[in-house]
């Protein structure tokens, strides 16, 4: 009996260390399924954020087709607006422009050559002229015959129509030339637009496209982070929504470490409830829980990597 009584009093601290145990264990897995909670107290509100550029981050598309025949840009580079992405074939594009421009200079030289045609034509239509008004007074002086007359006038009649037909040629020549002028325009144009070049200036963060690979208008060519402040974007869940003002200061921490990353204030709360939608990561997660989203302009500190999840917390006073 005596050894009965000494075994239970083993058994029973160990059965109520195993409970806490399970109840700790429990307690920590409740704690990281609602780590993405926002936790509020009468003078801040602590929650989740998402570091991205105030801009956000934008997809450049080629906006033109062709191989690439070389990328210009790398990942974490800097670029200015308008600095050139990517080289893009323009052979075809070439070809077109060089024959419209050879084309025209064919023109010029037609023009010319009738220009010359119809000046030689002019000295010819005065002389012919002369001759007739010369014959014209010799017949009515009876020393001309009426052949002779009728044909110096009609050789003066000759060079009147060869002059017209001339200025004519011409005139279809120079309407020639302005077309021309348009193709080399528009050919001008297309090789301007296979020029693939950033839209603004900012940070390439990501190239998704190869020399040697087609690209079409469509084509996502690099993932653009434009320049500018960062933001924090977070989610204050709708019971503390009317809580968080525009002009709030704020504190961005590491979630590794909990040190003071970076400061802000709230620069943009949203007019509306919405569901969540950052982080959602547990599938315990309730579907009809509404939230605000909020946005934190970066102002000073260490500022975190774009796409960084980060913790935030919004002082209320």
């Amino acid at each position: 009996m005596k050894t009965i009584l000494k075994n239970l009093v083993w058994i029973f601290p160990l059965l109520y260390l195993t409970s806490c145990s399970k109840e700790e264990k429990k307690e920590s897995a409740n704690t990281k399924t609602d780590s993405t909670k926002i936790q509020t107290t009468n003078d801040r509100i602590l929650g989740v954020a998402r570091i991205e550029p105030e801009d956000g981050i934008m997809n450049i598309t080629a906006g033109t087709s062709g191989k690439v025949l070389s990328v210009l840009m790398d990942e974490n580079q800097q670029v200015e607006k308008g600095q050139a992405l990517l080289n893009i074939e323009v052979a075809i594009e070439n070809a077109q422009l060089n024959q419209a421009e050879s084309k025209i200079t064919t023109q010029n030289a037609a023009i010319e050559s009738a220009k010359a045609n119809i000046a030689a034509l002019r000295v010819a239509l005065k002389n012919a002229q002369d001759t007739y008004n010369r014959n014209l007074q010799l017949y009515e002086g009876k020393a001309q015959t009426k052949e002779v007359l009728d044909n110096s006038k009609a050789t003066a009649d000759r060079y009147q129509k060869d002059i017209e037909t001339a200025e004519a040629n011409l005139n279809q020549t120079a309407a020639r030339i302005k077309e021309l002028n348009a193709d080399i325009a528009y050919y001008r144009t297309v090789v301007n637009q296979k020029k693939v070049s950033a839209p603004l200036s900012g940070k390439i963060l990501n190239v998704l496209i190869k020399t040697g690979e087609y690209v079409s208008n469509s084509t996502e060519i690099a993932e653009f982070a434009p320049a500018g402040a960062l933001i924090a974007k977070t989610e204050v869940d709708e019971l503390y929504a009317e809580k968080v003002q525009i002009g709030q200061s704020a504190a961005i921490l590491s979630q590794t470490t909990g040190e003071k990353l970076a400061e802000g204030t709230v620069s943009y709360t949203a007019d509306y409830l919405k569901q969540k939608s950052l982080f959602k990561d547990q599938s315990t997660e309730q579907e009809d829980r509404r939230v605000r989203e909020v946005h934190i302009r970066l102002t000073s500190g260490k500022m975190p990597l774009i796409g960084s999840r980060v913790d935030c917390m919004i002082m209320l006073k």
